[in-house]
């Protein structure tokens, strides 16, 4: 072992690469992060007019360039225009094609609605009559009937017509006969579902009664006032239908 000291002039010997200290990651800055910039795009003109490229010294050069630009502005005018009225007609003939079929799809439908309405008036005075005499309740239940099929017409071309506008692009005298069909149509909504449900309540009131096997008062007086109240909107359906039939052959969409 050696005697000799060390000398405090030298450095001290490194230490091994596996023992040096790591060095200590930075301080996180408080300041808020710098935003990138963001570039701003001006939109581009539809229509752009530029500048001469050469000086005008007369009236006859800026004449030539007014009338440059006039030319330029009528052509792109025009080719818009152009496209915008065969996009139209385009909408037009695809609502005219699917309202006519939707219309040849309905008559059918009403057809069927007009006949069964008649057949209801009369089944309808009938029940009323049994419940206007004193006829014994198997009697009566034996000849009431209360039974309804009705169809409601389709109205999805129509809509979807009136929704992108192009209803707007028909003319008011090819479309005037349709219109009045689902106008009408939807006008009747509530009638339609009012007289389905009152004739299947009345339904189940002569069910019920049919298992007990009697007809109470109280349930004369129910099946009445639901007879009076059906009577009164088939009715409604007889005078309306007719007219629904006549737009639904008088509208040609598809000349």
């Amino acid at each position: 072992m050696s005697d000799t000291p060390p000398n405090p002039a030298e450095p001290p010997p490194s230490a091994p690469e596996s023992e040096k200290p790591e060095p200590l990651a930075p301080e996180p800055s408080s300041d808020p992060p710098t935003p990138a910039p963001v570039s701003h795009q001006e939109p581009t003109p539809m229509l752009d007019v530029h500048p001469p490229h050469q000086p005008v010294h007369n009236w006859k050069d800026f004449l030539i360039h007014m009338s440059a630009i006039c030319l330029g502005l009528l052509i792109a005018i025009g080719l818009e225009q152009s496209v915008e009225y065969f996009h139209h007609r385009h909408q037009a003939s695809e609502a005219r094609a699917s309202i006519q079929q939707e219309l040849l799809v309905n008559t059918p439908f009403m057809r069927h609605n007009s006949d069964r309405i008649a057949i209801d008036q009369q089944q309808l005075a009938k029940d009323m009559d049994v419940l206007n005499s004193n006829a014994p309740d198997a009697q009566a239940l034996s000849r009431l009937q209360y039974s309804w099929s009705l169809t409601r017409p389709n109205d999805a071309a129509w809509n979807a017509a009136k929704t992108n506008g192009s209803i707007a692009l028909i003319a008011p005298r090819d479309i005037e006969a349709a219109n009045y069909f689902y106008s009408s149509t939807s006008e009747l909504v509530p009638v339609f579902f009012a007289y389905i449900t009152d004739m299947d309540a009345a339904a189940a009131i002569v069910d019920h009664a049919r298992i007990a096997g009697r007809l109470d008062q109280s349930e004369r007086e129910q099946l009445h006032s639901l007879t009076a109240a059906e009577i009164g909107r088939a009715r409604v359906f007889s005078t309306i239908f007719p007219y629904q039939l006549n737009a639904l052959e008088a509208t040609k969409l598809d000349r």
